[in-house]
């Protein structure tokens, strides 16, 4: 069972449904990662927004994200 769960916002959910599946394939890898442990590097992590980025597919694409601890939710905010 994941940590976290994962919450999608609409604009990350519609750029996310217009992808092949081959990406979605390896977004969905990605979040399952992030849903175990979404804190991962803090390198990723920018204060100023309160906001990670992390990327998914080798490099492929990137996926910025929120995290709400005391939800232990992951908000998926935008797809690039």
């Amino acid at each position: 069972m994941a940590a976290f769960t994962a919450r999608w916002l609409q604009i990350a959910d519609e750029y996310y449904a217009d992808l092949p599946a081959d990406l979605q394939r390896q977004i969905d890898a990605r979040v399952a990662e992030l849903l175990e442990d979404p804190y991962g590097s803090k390198d990723a992590y920018d204060p100023a927004t309160d906001q990670w980025i992390t990327s998914y597919g080798g490099g492929t694409g990137l996926i910025v994200y929120a995290i709400a601890p005391a939800q232990r939710r992951v908000l998926i905010l935008r797809l690039v």
